[in-house]
C-alpha cells in the first residue's frame, strides 16, 4: 500500500458550471500524473482562508492528455457553496489523488476472454461520478459495461449521454420521474446483463449493503465507501469502518480505501 502523501497545490480553474439541480461540474488543470479511478482529491477555493480543510471529492474524469481533471459535486454546505462560486482563471487548492481506487486487473473475473467480460457499475447520488472514469478505463480494457444509477429525481440526472456512450444504463429515481421508481435495488436487469463477471459500487451505505449481499458470493465485488473526512491522508482516524477480518484494527476509509473488496468491510 502506497504511503505517498502529495503536497497541496493551487491549480487554475478551467470551467465550473451547474449541470443539474444542486449538482456542479468543476474542471481544473492537471499535471498529467496518473489518477486511478475511484481515488479522490481534497479541494477548496485557494482564497478561502476560512476553510482550513478541503472537501473530499472523487475524480469523475481526466482529459486524454492528462491536462485537466473533472470533479462533480453537490452543493450541500459552506465548502461546496464556495466551490460553486469559482470562475475560470481562479484557483483551487488540491491535495491528491488520495486513497486506493478500483482495481482494473481483477482476479476471479470469469468471462471467456477479456472481450466478453461484463462489469456492473452501481452508483447512487454523488457516488455516481467516479464510475464514469472507471467505466472509461474498463472499456479501454475490453470490458462490456452495464450501469445501475440512482438519484432522487430526473432533475438530478447528469451526463446521461456520456454514461450511455460507455454501456447500457438503467436509471432509478426516488420519485419515479425517470427510470425505475425506487432505488437501484429495485432495478431488474435484462438476462443478458444479470450475470456480471465483476461488480463495482459507490454510494450510500444501504446501497452498498445491497450490492454486497447480492453479488459478493457470485463474482468479485468492490465497494467505494462514502464517509465524512478531515485530513484525507489517514492521520486523524476520523473516517474509520470495521474490518471483519481483523476486528481490532479498523480501516481508514481515506487511506486504506475508499475502495475495498466487499469482504474486507462491515457495512
Amino acid at each position: 500500500m502506497s504511503c505517498f502523501k502529495p503536497a497541496p497545490v493551487n491549480l487554475p480553474v478551467v470551467s465550473n458550471r451547474q449541470i443539474a439541480d444542486s449538482i456542479w461540474e468543476l474542471v481544473f488543470t492537471w499535471n498529467g500524473s496518473p489518477v486511478p479511478p475511484g481515488t479522490f482529491v481534497m479541494v477548496k477555493p485557494a482564497l478561502a482562508k476560512d476553510l482550513p480543510l478541503g472537501r473530499p471529492i472523487s475524480v469523475a474524469d481526466m482529459a486524454d492528455d492528462g491536462s485537466t481533471l473533472t470533479i462533480i459535486y453537490r452543493v450541500v454546505g459552506v465548502g461546496t457553496a464556495a466551490l460553486s462560486q469559482l470562475t475560470p482563471g481562479t484557483e483551487v487548492t488540491v491535495l491528491g489523488p488520495l486513497g486506493q481506487g478500483f482495481p482494473l486487473q481483477i482476479e476471479g473475473a470469469e468471462g471467456d476472454s477479456a472481450d466478453s467480460r461484463r462489469a456492473l457499475l452501481v452508483g447512487g447520488g454523488v457516488g455516481i461520478p467516479p464510475l464514469y472514469l472507471l467505466g472509461r478505463r474498463l472499456k479501454e480494457l475490453g470490458w462490456e459495461l452495464s450501469f445501475q444509477l440512482g438519484l432522487r429525481g430526473e432533475h438530478e440526472i447528469f451526463w446521461a449521454d456520456k454514461y450511455a456512450d460507455l454501456g447500457t444504463v438503467h436509471w432509478a429515481t426516488d420519485d419515479g420521474s425517470a427510470g425505475t421508481h425506487g432505488t437501484v435495488a429495485q432495478i431488474v436487469l435484462p438476462e443478458t446483463e444479470a450475470h456480471p463477471d465483476a461488480v463495482h459500487a459507490c454510494g450510500p451505505l444501504p446501497m452498498l449493503r445491497h450490492v454486497k449481499e447480492r453479488w459478493m458470493d457470485t463474482c468479485p465485488t468492490f465497494v467505494s465507501v462514502e464517509q465524512r473526512m478531515a485530513c484525507g491522508v489517514g492521520a486523524c482516524y476520523a473516517c474509520v469502518i470495521p474490518n471483519p477480518q481483523d476486528p481490532e484494527h479498523q480501516h481508514r476509509i481515506c487511506y486504506d480505501g475508499p475502495v475495498f473488496a466487499a469482504a474486507e468491510v462491515t457495512l
